[in-house]
């Protein structure tokens, strides 16, 4: 490793990354020390919350500049140069984490305002990722969100202490400010204006500088293009915002040319985002690279499509390197092993799916009575300690918990502790463990058969319920044949078999709604595959809300199907189907194991969770439902990162329905159209549960004996809602009849 001093910041350069600190960043000398702190904090998973995610990714960091300081809140602004346009800018100009460097440092020295630059790192590597440091602006508010409320006409209600006319002739203050100074800022955008709190005279923050331009002097047109971007929609802000430019506005010339401009970068903008999804879909068809996040490692060089695996921690799953074209080519290959077992189970399938849909119209006209429970959450390895997990569990008061283990890694020992204690405890816990494979297991049937045999010696003093392999509808954990699960499944059932004789087994956990890879499954004319329970990781978050249909189901019609099929399979012995995993990913960037385009804010995935698990456990249709997992950044209840576990509005959400629902005897009431809601009965109290289906909310008439009124996470409300929305609401009536089925 080298230092050096360039101009006014210090240079450092490692084996494969180079950049620059600024000098006030960091008192130590750039040595290992220095180094280690720098890999830490570029480490997306040191991050303690996500700020952006999309082309970049921003998230909050701590980072400890001097030798004795304290740690001071950061933001990393990590940048890809994954496709061809990208690396050939950088070859160009140099990364876009070195120019947000300079030009915040320059910026600065001009007097206009932006957060505090301390630092810049790249790749050495011409596609590989770079990163910018800057110091937090806390409690900042984008004036994007500012500008959305002005342009529908809900400013003062939505931001009471902001005068917009005010805060828009400031930032016209501020465009002015930038030209005077020759800077072409080139992306003068609402996201791009940062206030450091929600009040007019708040100190404004440029950010996002990497495309800025510094010249002696701007030309008519620099200047207006750079206008124009602001998303000031409503003719009379636009007025304030050109008065702030220049006292009096624009020339009539001038104003012109910039109504052309903004009109035509609106135009521009949204005729983007169109093609860029169109484009998105092509590219992920035709070209040879999968794109992964920065932090998930490359596959080793020369191996074969069904070895291109690798294990992604941030999402607590493996990712998939081999291309969708190699993946293909392996599916063409193996058609002959895949073909049996789908014709040997299409009649069945038919007929479920028929069954089906009489179940779920049975469901609308004359729903039935069942006892609410089996609400459950798993938990994977080294989430958190167990001690805290214990605690969460038990304050939740849940009655069954998910154990998974990773068998290539051996028993995990803090879940075999955690097992012992849930097992030891005053409120004993009913347990699943569930024993997943990867590449190597399937490979080496041996190996799987020892490590499931360890598995099963420890963990049968604690529970007879057993879960073999983890979704083998997905190559990614390894499976690439029916028969590579068939073979996981009749030795995993034996060796638990011979431990526990009253053992229960549980298969095959097919992931997402795709029931002719489940009943392919579960149709392999083995005796050796019989099992005991349909496992099913009936992960809905691709529609959205649960209630949204797919292949012509909403949740309880696919919940039909998969009871129908457990029912006809020959190698299911109960006919019982259980939900082993589901969730919701948050927008948390690389934490979210599903992707951007199906991330939901925490209140969403909260109200999602509520419904979810009514229209499965309170229709009779599932057993049981479990939430992956209790602790994870990215879609746990608990976020873990920063030190504790931070409460999620879902877990909140889940500890009120089990505290108002368990035990209880629970049907679907019939409502208007728009609304869902359910009746339960327990210990001579009535209570219901009401939401609408659609965010736009759906008026409400409750009936007039409604005692109390709580909203989703237990919070007493004064009034029942005059208009229902996507949170459901527990309204406690006067009654203590038993349940059934309203006229």
């Amino acid at each position: 490793m080298t230092a050096k001093a360039e101009g006014p910041e210090r240079r450092f350069e490692f084996d494969d990354l180079t950049g620059a600190v600024a000098p006030a960043a960091v008192e130590v000398e750039l040595g290992a020390g220095f180094e280690e702190s720098l890999r830490r904090l570029l480490d997306p998973g040191s991050g303690r919350r996500s700020l952006h995610w999309g082309r970049s990714y921003l998230y909050e960091a701590g980072w400890r500049g001097a030798a004795q300081a304290g740690e001071k809140a950061v933001v990393v602004k990590q940048f890809r140069h994954d496709d061809l346009r990208a690396r050939l800018r950088r070859r160009r100009r140099g990364s876009r984490a070195r120019l947000s460097f300079l030009a915040a440092r320059r910026l600065r020295r001009l007097g206009i305002p932006t957060p505090e630059p301390l630092l810049y790192a790249e790749s050495n590597t011409i596609d590989g990722p770079a990163w910018y440091v800057c110091r937090l602006v806390p409690d900042a508010l984008e004036l994007r969100y500012v500008l959305r409320a002005l342009n529908a006409g809900a400013g003062p209600e939505q931001f009471p202490g902001i005068h917009g006319p005010t805060l828009l002739r400031r930032v016209g203050a501020l465009a002015a400010e930038l030209h005077r100074h020759g800077v072409w800022f080139r992306d003068l955008t609402s996201g791009n204006v940062l206030l450091s709190a929600p009040a007019t005279d708040a100190e404004l923050f440029l950010v996002d500088l990497n495309r800025a331009r510094f010249r002696r002097r701007l030309s008519t047109s620099q200047r207006l293009r750079d206008l124009s971007r602001m998303p000031v929609l409503r003719p009379e802000d636009r007025a304030e915002y050109l008065a702030g430019y220049r006292p009096g506005g624009l020339p009539r010339l001038q104003r012109i040319w910039f109504e052309i401009c903004h009109r035509a970068f609106r135009f521009k903008l949204g005729s983007k985002q169109g093609a860029r999804r169109g484009l998105r879909r092509l590219s992920d068809l035709l070209l040879p690279r999968r794109r992964a996040h920065p932090h998930v490692p490359d596959a080793e060089r020369g191996a074969t499509a069904t070895e291109r695996t690798v294990w992604d921690p941030l999402t607590d799953q493996p990712h998939q390197q081999a291309t969708r074209g190699q993946r293909l080519g392996v599916r063409l290959r193996d058609a002959g092993h895949h073909a049996r077992p789908l014709l040997r189970s299409a009649g069945p399938l038919l007929l479920s799916v028929a069954e089906a849909h009489g179940r779920r119209r049975a469901l609308d006209r004359a729903p039935a009575p069942v006892r609410f429970g089996g609400l459950g959450v798993a938990v994977g390895p080294g989430s958190a300690p167990v001690a805290s997990l214990a605690g969460a569990i038990e304050e939740l008061g849940v009655g069954t918990v998910l154990l998974r283990f990773h068998l290539w890694q051996g028993v995990d020992r803090d879940l075999l502790e955690l097992a012992r204690t849930l097992r030891r405890g005053e409120r004993p816990v009913d347990l699943v463990f569930q024993l997943g494979q990867d590449r190597s297991l399937v490979r080496d049937a041996g190996l799987w058969r020892r490590r499931v045999e360890e598995a099963a010696t420890a963990l049968a003093p604690c529970g007879r319920r057993f879960l073999i392999g983890q979704a083998p509808n997905r190559s990614k954990w390894g499976v690439w044949r029916p028969a590579d699960y068939w073979s996981l499944l009749a030795a995993g059932a034996e060796a638990v078999r011979a431990q526990r004789r009253d053992a229960c087994v549980l298969a095959p956990a097919v992931i997402d709604f795709e029931p002719h890879a489940t009943a392919a499954l579960i149709h392999s004319g083995r005796p050796e595959c019989r099992f005991d329970v349909l496992a099913s990781q009936l992960y809905v978050d691709r529609r959205g809300a649960p209630e949204n249909r797919q292949l012509g189901f909403d949740l309880a019609g696919k919940l039909a199907v998969l009871r129908s099929l457990a029912r006809r399979a020959p190698d299911c012995a109960s006919g019982r189907s259980w939900v082993t995993e589901f969730n919701w990913p948050l927008a948390e960037g690389p934490h979210a194991p599903a992707g951007r385009d199906v991330a939901v804010d925490e209140d969403a995935q909260a109200s999602y969770l509520v419904r979810y698990a009514l229209d499965a456990l309170g229709t009779g249709l599932a057993e049981r439902v479990y939430w992956w997992q209790l602790a994870a950044a990215g879609y746990g209840l608990l976020d873990p990162r920063g030190g504790g576990l931070r409460k999620r509005p879902a877990w909140l959400a889940l500890r009120q329905l089990q505290r108002e629902l368990a035990g209880a005897e629970v049907v679907r009431l019939r409502m208007p159209s728009g609304l869902r809601g359910y009746r339960a009965v327990r210990d001579g109290r009535e209570i219901r549960v009401v939401w609408a289906l659609d965010d736009r909310g759906r008026s409400y008439r409750p009936r007039s004996d409604v005692r109390a009124v709580r909203d989703r996470d237990g919070r007493e409300l004064d009034r029942v809602p005059a208009v229902l929305a996507g949170a459901p609401v527990y309204l406690e009536c006067e009654t203590g009849c038993p349940a059934r089925a309203p006229a």
